[in-house]
């Protein structure tokens, strides 16, 4: 399985439009078309896990938009604009990205995305 067919089956579920997978070095493992994290955007969102503060303060950017922050952890960052979002999880190795519009919600995005971290956590990954 490449890491192509993880975007799609994220995508796949309907509740992620779309997606992109990291390496915690900041290499693209694979990313939906025309969905790109810049180094600058994915540098602030691998800070983010350890210290919030900055994306409280100034909001999150994802694919040069950007988001009110909502929540985040040691593993998880959320941030949402209008009836889109992004739900963000952290691997051992991998960041992946989750977006959503109107079509779907911030919880069942959240649960595909999620599920998904889980299941690399388990591979190694």
């Amino acid at each position: 399985m490449s890491w192509n067919s993880y975007i799609e089956n994220l995508i796949s579920s309907g509740h992620v439009q779309k997606a992109a997978i990291y390496g915690l070095d900041g290499s693209k493992w694979a990313a939906s078309e025309g969905f790109e994290v810049s180094k600058d955007e994915f540098d602030a969102i691998k800070a983010g896990f350890n210290d919030t503060k900055n994306f409280s303060m100034s909001g999150m950017r994802v694919g040069q938009t950007k988001f009110f922050f909502l929540s985040g952890s040691d593993d998880i960052l959320r941030g949402k604009k209008e009836t889109t979002g992004v739900h963000v999880a952290k691997t051992e190795q991998a960041i992946i990205i989750g977006y959503y519009d109107q079509a779907s919600t911030s919880n069942l995005c959240a649960t595909q995305v999620d599920c998904m971290a889980d299941h690399l956590k388990k591979s190694g990954y």
